[in-house]
């Protein structure tokens, strides 16, 4: 029986996730003044998902409003002055000082104009931020406030699973993770569904958790009807090549609930031998224990044959 290089499999367990997640947090200080969404919610780009308490907002738009107003007024009339002033240098009637005066005190007042206006822009600018929105197309799968927290920036408030890629999330131990690169192929399992993925390696990050001794592996699964964001399943990764035994399909026989097949002596005879298999394929069937290199065995096997019978037909060697 002739050696045959089969990969060795190396099976890991982990969770399907969304290829990207959104945390959504506000861009002002403010009290949440209501939630719109729900875990398991299904939001569009743009939707509207929470609103904040505005009353602050609208406060400094109105006191910016006012500013704005009082600055015009001073700078219209500062610019009385200026031109009285003005008609007045230009008749001599008073000095180069007095006018000047006049007139910086003029263009101090359209300076504070220009200010006034810039805090009024800033002001109506935070009344857009009083309704959050969403950034993409998702699905909500995490409420981390409630109406009437306290919500600020960099503290998220929602998060969003967008993009309709998913893909397999799993730790590979450091022994193994050498032989696992980006783009080699992975069969994944999941326990929810009949069906196996053939996926592909689309990263491997390449800082180990210093307690676990493991790396974190991903791998970009099909689009498929039913497949989930959390389900559990296993991925197995080839990792290496192992010389082993095949013998065919239909060379197995089974005697006294175990399972073997007949060898061909020096003398052309019949002889049983029980096995310890190990994996199989629809054609061939690895042997783990029982059987050596070189040993011929009957590849199609008659159900008459017995222990001792000459064989005349074909043999594997």
């Amino acid at each position: 029986m002739a050696t045959a290089g089969l990969p060795i499999d190396y099976t890991t367990v982990g969770s399907v996730v969304s290829d990207q997640r959104i945390e959504v947090t506000s861009r002002m200080s403010g009290y949440i003044h209501e939630l719109l969404v729900r875990e398991g919610d299904r939001v569009r780009r743009g939707q509207i998902i929470a609103r904040l308490d505005g009353a602050d907002v609208e406060g400094s738009i109105r006191q910016s409003r006012a500013g704005v107003g009082a600055a015009s007024s001073a700078l219209a009339d500062a610019q009385i002055d200026f031109e009285r002033f003005q008609r007045l240098y230009e008749r001599a009637s008073v000095s180069e000082n007095e006018w000047r005066k006049v007139r910086l005190k003029r263009d101090a007042a359209r300076e504070s104009l220009n200010q006034a206006q810039a805090a009024q822009d800033t002001a109506n600018a935070q009344r857009a931020y009083v309704d959050i929105r969403s950034p993409d197309d998702g699905v909500v799968v995490a409420r981390l406030k409630q109406a009437g927290d306290l919500a600020a920036p960099g503290a998220p408030m929602l998060t969003l699973e967008v993009g309709r890629a998913l893909l397999f999330e799993t730790s590979v131990s450091e022994a193994h993770v050498a032989a696992i690169a980006v783009g080699s192929r992975a069969r994944v399992k999941i326990d929810a569904l009949t069906q196996v993925f053939e996926g592909t390696v689309s990263r491997v990050v390449p800082s180990g958790d210093p307690v676990t001794r493991s790396y974190l592996v991903k791998v970009a699964l099909p689009e498929t009807a039913g497949l989930m964001p959390g389900m559990f399943g296993r991925a197995s990764f080839a990792v290496g090549d192992s010389p082993s035994l095949l013998v065919p399909a239909q060379a197995l026989v089974e005697r006294g609930g175990l399972r073997g097949v007949f060898l061909v002596d020096e003398a052309g005879l019949a002889r049983f031998r029980w096995l310890r298999t190990g994996r199989e394929w629809p054609d061939r069937i690895e042997v783990t224990a029982g059987l050596a290199a070189g040993e011929r065995i009957v590849a199609a096997v008659d159900p008459g044959l017995r222990e001792g019978d000459r064989i005349a037909g074909e043999v594997r060697p």
